[in-house]
């Protein structure tokens, strides 16, 4: 996870989470699951993606 983001997408991706009221904690781990997957730069995967991290997070 150490590339140059001149974009600021990681910076939005964990302001996302963070503005939908979830901790650094989990916010990190959206950040690190949306680069493992791909989808850093595809905003239209951060509510699903964060959806099914707080789905995982009840089981």
């Amino acid at each position: 996870m150490s590339y140059v983001d001149p974009h600021g997408l990681k910076t939005r991706a964990v302001a996302f989470a963070v503005r939908a009221g979830h901790t650094d904690e989990m916010a990190l781990r959206f950040l690190e699951t949306l680069c493992e997957r791909g989808q850093l730069g595809l905003s239209s995967k951060y509510g699903p993606v964060l959806a099914e991290l707080m789905g995982a997070e009840d089981e």
